[in-house]
């Protein structure tokens, strides 16, 4: 019996230590809401965001403004949005966005925090002139008009040789072989005899040798481009000479060498091939779509790799009338002046056509303009169609429709349409306020789907 009101006693004391148990935490519960209701609110908002607490929620339309307001972002998560004002996931305050600027799909706002961040930069839109400029690579060589080659008109043995290797400078007028030549022998001799005669008393015989026979012969040396100085030789010594000596008719170098001494020589075949050097020709190719930009005495501009710094400046003086059907590419030929012989045949240089395109056009950085695939038709010609975007007013972007016209040298667009000259044109970080744009109007639609639902 006793053991039966001492267990009766326990339990009792565990009801009554349950029942303070609950009557403590329901009144830590209510002093909790209390504190919450009361003094959180009171507390600065860096306080409250430290306890978790989100500011109080406003309503649809801002009590100070007056603007609705469509939802509310993120500062640093660019697709981070809420229906009501609080913290994001990096704990950083949300902003609004108000219904007014959601509705103006082409322009974007964002903060000078949100746009460091970016690392948006802009440049003004420049009104200059502008040149087309072709890039290509070309081979030096001779300059064919200055090239000459060295025969005779008679067949002999070359007794002598002058010049006798490649490379050596030559200059007109200078000995380059002397040779051994019946034909030429016997024509000697007829001369000298003829001369002889012509001067001697004249016989009264049918046979006699008139002037005309000494011309006849003197001419004859002189189509086989004998020398007038050999033929001089000739009268002074008047004895037939055995070797002739020959000159060059030429200034320039010899490229060619094709004679060696004691060798018979045809007539009409090559001794040497002489090529004057102070003018050269390059070669280069341009595809089809850009001959626009190519003409007869334009200026060209050479220069090789490994001597920065040095330009030689030329012009084009043929355009081939021809396409090479299998690279679809013109051959242009381009002269140069060589006077200190620095362009040497069959080198490879970088060759520079620049073409201006005349008045003042509208120009641009290429990284300001976004392509999206698109193109108009101006004037029955296809341009393509970019995105940019320019700085109406601080924090605030204006996305554009720009057309195209030319790509320049210095990584440069012209402007057919679209741009102002002076206008601020977001030149990096436009791919953000790109995306930020997109967001934009996927979140306007998404707003306007469900006020429909409503």
């Amino acid at each position: 019996m006793s053991n039966q009101r001492w267990t009766a006693a326990s339990v009792v004391r565990r009801i009554r230590a349950i029942w303070w148990v609950f009557l403590i935490l329901v009144s830590g519960l209510l002093a909790g809401m209390a504190i919450r209701t009361w003094v959180v609110p009171r507390l600065p908002a860096s306080v409250g965001r430290l306890l978790g607490e989100s500011e109080p929620q406003s309503s649809s339309a801002e009590v100070d403004t007056g603007r609705e307001i469509a939802f509310w972002k993120s500062t640093m998560i660019p697709n981070f949005v809420s229906p009501k004002p609080g913290v994001d996931p990096m704990n950083m305050e949300l902003v609004p966005v108000y219904m007014d600027e959601l509705t103006q799909e082409s322009f974007i706002s964002v903060s000078p925090e949100v746009a460091y961040n970016m690392g948006i930069r802009t440049m003004p839109v420049q009104s200059d002139s502008a040149t087309r400029v072709i890039r290509t690579v070309g081979e030096v060589a001779y300059a064919e008009p200055l090239l000459g080659d060295v025969t005779l008109k008679v067949g002999g043995w070359i007794e002598k040789l002058h010049v006798d290797y490649v490379g050596q400078r030559v200059k007109k007028g200078q000995p380059l072989f002397s040779i051994y030549s019946p034909q030429l022998f016997s024509t000697i001799e007829e001369y000298l005899l003829s001369l002889k005669r012509e001067r001697s008393p004249r016989p009264t015989t049918r046979f006699s040798l008139r002037t005309d026979d000494v011309f006849s012969a003197y001419q004859k040396l002189l189509y086989w481009d004998v020398p007038e100085s050999e033929i001089v030789r000739f009268r002074r010594e008047e004895n037939p000479v055995k070797t002739v000596t020959f000159h060059s008719p030429f200034d320039g170098w010899v490229i060619e060498k094709h004679a060696f001494e004691g060798m018979y020589m045809e007539a009409g075949e090559r001794f040497y091939r002489i090529a004057d050097l102070s003018r050269m020709w390059v070669y280069v190719t341009v595809f089809e779509y850009q001959l626009r930009d190519v003409r007869v005495g334009q200026t060209a501009r050479l220069s090789f790799p490994y001597r920065p710094g040095e330009t030689f400046v030329g012009k084009v003086i043929y355009i081939y009338p021809y396409v090479d059907p299998k690279t679809r590419q013109i051959r242009v030929r381009i002269e140069f002046p060589n006077p200190d012989l620095k362009l040497k045949p069959a080198m490879y240089a970088d060759v520079i056509l620049e073409s201006p395109i005349p008045g003042k056009h509208l120009l641009v950085d290429q990284d300001a303009v976004i392509d999206v695939g698109k193109r108009r038709i101006i004037d029955g010609v296809s341009y393509p169609v970019g995105q940019a975007y320019v700085m109406v007013e601080p924090g605030k972007f204006e996305a554009r429709e720009v057309v195209i016209g030319e790509e320049l040298e210095g990584g440069r667009l012209q402007v057919l349409s679209g741009l102002k000259v002076g206008e601020q044109v977001v030149v990096s970080g436009q791919f953000q306020l790109d995306s930020e744009r997109r967001i934009k109007e996927a979140n306007l639609a998404m707003l306007l789907q469900s006020r429909k639902k409503k």
